[in-house]
């Protein structure tokens, strides 16, 4: 039992883990404003989850512990939070979290399919800030203005985002998590433990 508690050493992979992922979820905000037309800011989870599955699944075989993967969606869901995001952004990030690690536990953190669900729960934790978005509008737009945005550039948003807009990002979503996920896998399986990094 006492193996299975995380240790110091293991805070400060999860520290590493935690702002590499944090740099993934940067550059997928890049390639979408550059990549992507329209108000592309939705698609980010989409991107970083196509993106994070090598990250992912080298933190999940550095430190299988419970605690890691709630530890690094959290650490995402806190930014959301600080940089004022819609308050309850963060409730996403703890969710997922809380599940991605939960369901991983009773394998101990060694089976490859269990591993991929995990990481699939995990990248619908960034989706926080983009819900109020389909589901609150009202509340998105406030905080638009609140930003400094004019009119003219809060009705462009609304213009090109329908209900629509957000499931057919959740499935893009789904889809990107599985090959993230499945690439993440290989790497570590091909690359990361013949290098000896694993």
């Amino acid at each position: 039992m006492e193996r299975r508690r995380l240790a110091p050493s293991d805070w400060i992979s999860i520290g590493l883990y935690s702002l590499l992922y944090f740099i993934m979820v940067g550059i997928s905000a890049l390639l979408c404003v550059f990549i992507i037309p329209g108000y592309s800011y939705v698609y980010i989870p989409v991107v970083s989850a196509l993106l994070s599955g090598p990250v992912f699944m080298l933190a999940h075989a550095k430190v299988p512990k419970f605690g890691m993967i709630f530890t690094m969606a959290l650490v995402m869901g806190i930014f959301f939070l600080v940089s004022g995001r819609f308050p309850l952004a963060i409730l996403p990030a703890i969710i997922f979290g809380f599940l991605s690690d939960g369901i991983n536990h009773p394998f101990h953190y060694r089976n490859r399919w269990v591993s991929l669900v995990s990481y699939v729960l995990f990248s619908f934790g960034p989706t926080g800030p983009i819900w109020p978005l389909f589901f609150a509008p009202e509340r998105y737009a406030y905080d638009l203005a609140s930003d400094g945005k004019n009119v003219e550039y809060i009705a462009s948003v609304f213009e090109a985002i329908s209900l629509n807009t957000g499931w057919l990002v959740l499935i893009l979503l789904f889809i990107a998590s599985i090959i993230g996920g499945l690439f993440g896998q290989y790497l570590l399986k091909k690359h990361f433990k013949r290098a000896g990094i694993v």
